[in-house]
């Protein structure tokens, strides 16, 4: 099962299959502290949803959906507005 905030983000990748971070946070977390969305994005690369990529740092830069993501954002196709 997802958390609303997980799956916003798969619905807002299903239109942007690949984003950079910077941009899911802005659409999707608007107001909520960066470590908190990051949580969510790793919570849903662990999943297999997404991919994610990192700098040297180790920071996640950017985001692609994977299949199993996309699959999965079309059943919930309706249920997150943006």
């Amino acid at each position: 099962m997802l958390t609303p905030e997980e799956t916003k983000v798969l619905c807002y990748l299903q239109s942007h299959p690949s984003s950079s971070l910077a941009d899911v946070m802005h659409r999707c977390f608007p107001s909520a502290p960066a470590e908190w969305g990051k949580r969510v994005i790793a919570n849903l690369e662990w999943l297999n949803n997404l991919t994610v990529y990192y700098n040297r740092q180790g920071d996640p830069l950017a985001v692609q959906i994977t299949e199993k993501g996309m699959a999965l954002a079309q059943t919930l196709r309706g249920r997150v507005a943006y």
